[in-house]
């Protein structure tokens, strides 16, 4: 059985994902997702199960290697 993932969560890396919505304090604002462009080789490593469901973080979202934990 699958885990649901943490919407606060990178799923790549497991750092914050810094995501407007996953923030009650900033979920009517839109996220910093919805203008930034997001690396091809990131939007490829993103699980299934976490697809529209999990924010990628900034820098992984750029294409950089994962920030360890």
């Amino acid at each position: 059985m699958n885990q649901t993932p943490d919407p606060s969560k990178c799923p790549l890396c497991g750092q914050s994902n810094q995501c407007g919505l996953a923030n009650p304090a900033t979920a009517t604002q839109p996220c910093w997702c919805f203008t930034a462009e997001i690396a091809p080789e990131a939007r490829e490593r993103i699980p299934d199960e976490a697809l529209n469901k999990a924010c990628i973080c900034p820098r992984c979202a750029s294409g950089e290697s994962p920030a360890n934990p």
